[in-house]
């Protein structure tokens, strides 16, 4: 097609060059940095050329521009963009084991605080590779400028830069093709989007995403209640009776959950052994409540989070929907969308004071929007705590101090209450300053799952102390407790490096073990309940808000919420996770493979009718998933509003306005009964910073009058 001398052209050949490293860069990601689980000569063949087509089709775009510093500069510009691109997912995979999407990109200015010393810990020594030819063409650019115009100067003749569009294009056509072959609707049935980068690549993935956002914003505006009419009827079939033994069993009883950051199924009962052969509890209170009598406690309860992760869990035991598929519900719909959610519910059923707390910035994950739209009435965020110093890390205030500082708001909530508590100190990386260190680290080659078992043993003596003071208050008794663990702990790009710690081995990890380490705890705490057990139901975050419900002796038939109550006889033992696998007691759906309970492949060993027959199971399921994005994505709940909480309306007013409503109150608080004295003296920590700072005040104390108003308290 070219002359020889044409072929050699410089910008041709630069053009070349460039394209070659982004493929191959492009290429080694997709096997050393993801997981996409390819196989067969199809798939691998797709992986291969699927970075080309968008490469040629981009890069081309450069070989129009006549002079040659533009043409240059376009080139460098994209092959930057895309690299950047490629960079930015390999850092995000390697924690949360997902792409970048366009409403997590979107949603960045309000996380991005809170991520980057994640962002950091995910750099690897290597990462210099992904960045080598552009250091290298700048540096080649600024030594040698005027010689890379000259040869630059040449510009390419049109019917050749035609051709290297007109072969991106058909190779993009090609690949579409194959995939569709090997993969039928693969853009409009994937559930997982490793299937799109397998198929079609990263920068297409991106591409189509955007595109996806863009449209879902069009379809939300066209909206009708006619929509809702199958999720009607899907959800009034999904509805499971209460169980009598169970429901109202805490009724009237206060309600406190906490979210126990990254806390996940197999550290509950787990002893680490250090390096010396001992071995040493975990999370020992934690386990405690698991196994006492006055606790429903279940063992196959699964996290179904999504990009979201906190925010998603809060979706999902707050609201009974999922999260997004892509990116983050609170930061993309929770300003503007409808809820039916736990505060509101309770407030209007059983006249509930509602509070969250967090000590971070209630802008993170787009918060305090949110929970004004779930109907809370106060939001205590690090604007009403002492955050400053060593008092917090990366992620906000350290969980003892944010338990034992939360008290002096928690004592002037009218009863009953609902409240809410986010933990943070058990999030990844798990860093821990060396005066709270003491429990051993793991011994295994990943640093960030040693420390992980340190930290999660904080977050135990945290919750303890809180439990001491919940008792020494008088709040223990009239209080129904909830502890979920909210998301994983471990990404699936560590769990081999676990697997020794679990009983398993390395080299024999795969997806279906990946897939049962997303469990996490969920203990119902009744005091004087006496008839609580562990139970082996399979269920997830879904089922959370009708179980609690109905535990506090509320009917659910009439919400159209997409999980079940947990202590029904009649339970679905089935759990779609957000990323379209699903969990049985019998099987697990990953993709198109079926395991049985042992882990074993048995897809190749089924009869077409068993296949049909499961994937009857497994697509119910999705549908679930179906629904709920439906009904998230296009806002359907504005226009159903169920009779007992028609009078609803979001909390209107600016929680950083809220201390003078909060001081008002004339309810049944725990101050009013104390008679006016505060209860925060009741409460017992032994952490090392309230020590420091009760060491500085009584130095302050020596100090002269007019000197003490210089010092910073506790700075």
């Amino acid at each position: 097609m070219f002359k020889k001398k044409q072929i050699f052209n410089r910008r041709n050949m630069l053009f070349g060059v460039v394209s070659i490293f982004l493929w191959l860069k492009t290429y080694a990601a997709y096997w050393i940095e993801f997981d996409l689980g390819v196989s067969g000569v199809v798939q691998n063949f797709l992986l291969f050329i699927n970075p080309l087509a968008i490469i040629l089709i981009l890069f081309s775009i450069s070989l129009y521009f006549k002079k040659p510093k533009t043409s240059f500069f376009v080139l460098l510009g994209f092959l930057f963009a895309a690299t950047l691109l490629l960079y930015a997912n390999v850092l995000y995979y390697r924690e949360f084991s997902d792409f970048l999407t366009t409403n997590i990109l979107v949603g960045s200015n309000n996380v991005s605080k809170g991520v980057i010393a994640s962002t950091f810990a995910m750099m690897r020594p290597w990462d210099f590779i992904y960045w080598f030819d552009i250091v290298l063409l700048v540096a080649v650019y600024i030594r040698k400028r005027k010689s890379v115009l000259k040869l630059y100067q040449k510009p390419v003749k049109k019917r050749e830069i035609f051709a290297v569009t007109a072969l991106g294009l058909s190779l993009f056509v090609g690949n579409l093709t194959l995939a569709e072959i090997d993969r039928p609707q693969l853009l409009t049935r994937t559930f997982d989007r490793n299937y799109i980068v397998k198929y079609m690549g990263l920068n297409f993935f991106s591409g189509y995403d955007l595109f996806q956002t863009a449209q879902n914003s069009q379809i939300r505006a066209s909206a009708d209640e006619t929509q809702l009419n199958d999720i009607i009827d899907f959800t009034r079939d999904n509805y499971k009776e209460p169980n009598p033994e169970y429901f109202g069993a805490a009724k009237d009883k206060n309600v406190i959950v906490i979210a126990m950051e990254s806390v996940q199924q197999f550290v509950i009962n787990y002893e680490l052994e250090d390096e010396n052969g001992v071995k040493h509890e975990v999370m020992p209170f934690v386990n405690s409540l698991y196994n006492n009598e006055d606790s429903y406690s279940f063992s196959n309860f699964f996290h179904q989070t999504g990009q979201g992760k906190s925010s998603d869990a809060e979706v999902l035991a707050e609201t009974s929907l999922y999260g997004l598929s892509e990116g983050s519900a609170f930061q993309t719909l929770g300003s503007t969308n409808s809820f039916h959610a736990a505060p509101a519910i309770l407030e209007q059923k059983g006249n509930y004071t509602s509070a969250a707390f967090h000590g971070n910035v209630g802008s993170f994950w787009n918060r305090t929007d949110t929970y004004r739209n779930f109907g809370y009435d106060y939001f205590f965020d690090s604007a009403f705590y002492n955050v400053s110093g060593d008092r917090s890390l990366e992620y906000g205030l350290k969980d003892k101090l944010f338990f034992k500082d939360s008290v002096e708001y928690i004592e002037k909530l009218p009863q009953p209450f609902y409240t809410k508590f986010v933990t943070v100190t058990n999030h990844f990386p798990y860093p821990l300053d060396e005066k709270n260190q003491g429990f051993p680290l793991a011994q295994t080659s990943d640093d960030t799952i040693n420390q992980y078992f340190a930290t999660a043993n904080y977050l135990d003596q945290a919750i303890e102390e809180f439990f001491n003071y919940l008792k020494n208050s008088g709040l223990y008794e009239d209080s129904i407790v909830v502890l979920y663990g909210d998301h994983y702990g471990i990404s699936n790009m560590r769990n081999p490096r676990l697997a020794e710690l679990v009983g398993k081995e390395e080299g024999d990890w795969n997806e279906y073990d990946d897939a049962q380490m997303q469990r996490v705890p969920l203990i119902m705490h009744v005091p004087g309940a006496g008839n609580g057990k562990e139970f082996e139901t399979f269920s997830g975050q879904v089922d959370m808000l009708p179980t609690l419900l109905h535990l506090l002796g509320m009917e659910t038939d009439e919400f159209l919420f997409m999980g079940q109550d947990l202590l029904s006889g009649n339970h679905d033992n089935t759990v779609p996770l957000r990323n379209g696998r699903v969990m049985t007691e019998d099987y697990t759906f990953i993709g198109q493979t079926i395991y049985d309970k042992e882990g074993t492949d048995i897809t190749d060993t089924l009869s077409e009718k068993e296949i049909e027959e499961l994937h009857d199971i497994r697509d119910r399921a999705r549908e679930e998933l179906s629904h709920s994005n439906q009904m998230m994505m296009l806002d359907l709940l504005r226009f159903y509003t169920p009779s007992t909480i028609q009078g609803f309306e979001p909390n209107d007013y600016i929680y950083a306005d809220q201390l003078d409503s909060l001081n008002a109150e004339d309810g049944e608080t725990l101050l009013k009964q104390r008679d006016g004295l505060s209860s925060e003296t009741l409460y017992e920590s032994d952490a090392p910073e309230l020590i420091d700072e009760m060491n500085y005040n009584e130095f302050l104390e020596t100090l002269d009058p007019e000197t003490k108003p210089n010092f910073d308290k506790l700075n």
